[in-house]
């Protein structure tokens, strides 16, 4: 039996899915299996970040998500009985200032829900067994639970199969692995602790850490390192009540273990993300220890930047080149993710006496310093990955002097950073640009600073959309009041939030990218350099669907 598809996606966890979610709205239903069962209920990731928070709401999902979890705003640091830091994990600029405790299989749920919203049907116990990749596609052998056997034809083929990636190994591509020699064991109880339920609360001991986390229903996570490489294959009460009383001050009356699992932290990192008709997101990527709890998070928004570049080019509005800014532009980022999660898992689990003291010292300092503990709050909520220097963004912003209603502190963001969210105003009440953005294709804003006239804001309204050719929608921000005479798509700025959360100063442009990063930005009302950069993306406007053949 041989079937075909444009995009097959291994692997039907948050990574693969997020992608699923992100092609089907764009026009482009993929295939997507997974070799395990719909009823598996994976938990080891619990934290959802800021900016994956963001990513979910552009997705329509972050507020079911947040009503599902239990939202964090501190992370508490504690040796034994003594308080040595607490970081503000809200001092993030995003209009989801937390940290979001949830239930991986919860994550999923959500996910799974709106992907079959979308059309996209998950095939659990179907497993990828060989593959075999050419100029114009991948022939892939499926395995179904049943024993049948299928050839499917894809165009491309995606692995977010975990970080035993089948997809990876077949197609030889090679990582780079090493193991931290850190072992570790987590699970979910019921205990009776008088600790406040929005904050993570971490342990460290001369044997280890203990931190635990308030999970839904009234539980709580513990994560505890052990004293080898070597813990125990089921962790049971007793192993969580032990690390409990030896390195806490709590109660270690734990009852009720809801699930448990244990592991040994190891790294890894393919040595690329993309090979040909092959690409490569999530733990079959990168891989890394949980602590810090950056897995799952940089594996969705390697979706989120890969769904919208695979959409143009299987719709036939980019060529293949496009994809290349998907290693380009994730492949440092993820590489830095765990380079950061491996220092801080030997700090953290470290217990000779100069590794205990040193750590003693830099919380201290971290809880005394705001500026520290903003950075790495902003950090933490992934807020500070950028893709300047990418050749997909560029900018012509000279700068220009303060005006009275400006705040001079205020630069913007630059191409290749994130977009920050304000409200605005039509003639039915604010609204925020977030949502505004939503519509999944580029978005052009054009703030007008001081220009208020219709038919100077009616003309700059059509030279966007002519320079749009179709990408995507256009929004024009004034200062002033709204237009006397109705246009859609003009939006108001009464207090200049949104004029100075960007950085204007005069009537400026921002091109946003599918993935709400800074495409362009310019400080004039200059259009061609917007038609430039849809030249150098080697996109074309929307046009019918074109067919791949399988070499």
């Amino acid at each position: 039996m041989t079937t075909k598809a444009d995009v097959l996606i291994v692997g039907a966890g948050p990574t693969g899915l997020v992608l699923a979610i992100d092609l089907a709205r764009r026009g482009v239903i993929p295939r997507i299996i997974d070799a395990g069962r719909a009823d598996h209920r994976e938990s080891r990731a619990v934290s959802i970040v800021a900016r994956s928070l963001e990513m979910l709401d552009d997705l329509g999902l972050a507020q079911a998500a947040i009503e599902r979890g239990v939202p964090l705003h501190t992370l508490n640091f504690y040796q034994g009985t003594t308080a040595l830091a607490e970081m503000d994990v809200t001092a993030v600029d995003s209009p989801f200032p937390l940290d979001l405790c949830i239930p991986q299989w919860q994550t999923v749920a959500l996910l799974r829900e709106r992907a079959q919203e979308l059309g996209v049907t998950i095939e659990w116990g179907t497993r990828l067994v060989g593959q075999q990749a050419g100029e114009k596609g991948v022939s892939v052998d499926l395995s179904h639970e049943d024993g049948r056997g299928e050839r499917c034809e894809t165009g491309w083929l995606i692995g977010a199969d975990g970080a035993h990636s089948t997809v990876r190994e077949t197609a030889g591509i090679t990582r780079e692995r090493a193991d931290l020699k850190r072992g570790f064991i987590l699970g979910d109880v019921a205990v009776d602790w008088p600790l406040t339920r929005d904050r993570f609360h971490v342990y460290f001991d001369k044997s280890g850490l203990v931190a635990v986390f308030p999970m839904i229903g009234g539980y709580w996570r513990i994560l505890a390192s052990t004293p080898d490489d070597r813990p125990p294959d089921e962790p049971g009460l007793d192993d969580f009540a032990a690390y409990v009383a030896e390195r806490t001050p709590l109660d270690s009356r734990v009852r009720d273990l809801q699930w448990s699992s244990s592991f040994v932290a190891r790294e890894s990192l393919a040595g690329r993300l993309r090979q040909g008709r092959i690409l490569l997101a999530g733990d079959a990527a990168h891989s890394h220890s949980p602590v810090g709890g950056q897995g799952m998070n940089t594996g969705m928004q390697d979706a989120y930047n890969l769904g919208w570049k695979l959409a143009l080019v299987v719709t036939g509005r980019a060529e293949e080149s496009l994809l290349d800014s998907y290693q380009a532009e994730r492949w440092p980022i993820v590489k830095a993710v765990v380079d950061a999660t491996s220092t801080t898992t030997k700090v953290a689990t470290g217990t000779t006496l100069v590794a205990r003291r040193a750590r003693r010292h830099a919380l201290r300092l971290l809880g005394k310093l705001n500026p520290v503990q903003q950075r790495l709050s902003n950090a933490f909520g992934e807020h500070l990955v950028h893709y300047r220097g990418s050749r997909l963004v560029f900018e012509r912003w000279h700068g220009s002097p303060a005006r009275a209603w400006s705040d001079v502190a205020c630069t913007g963001p630059e191409a290749g950073e994130l977009v920050r969210d304000v409200y605005v105003e039509n003639r039915e009440g604010p609204v925020a640009l977030r949502h505004l953005l939503r519509t999944p294709g580029h978005h052009l804003v054009l703030f007008a600073a001081d220009v208020t006239d219709s038919t100077t804001l009616a003309a700059w309204q059509a030279s966007a959309h002519e320079a749009m050719a179709g990408h995507g929608e256009v929004h024009l921000i004034t200062r002033g009041h709204l237009p006397h005479d109705p246009i859609d798509g003009v939006f108001a700025d009464l207090r200049s939030e949104a004029h100075n959360r960007y950085g204007v100063r005069r009537p400026s442009l921002y091109l946003i990218r599918p993935d709400k990063y800074v495409g362009f930005r310019g400080d004039s009302v200059d259009f061609t350099p917007v038609s430039d950069y849809f030249r150098a993306l080697g996109v074309t406007p929307p046009a019918k669907k074109r067919n791949w053949t399988t070499s």
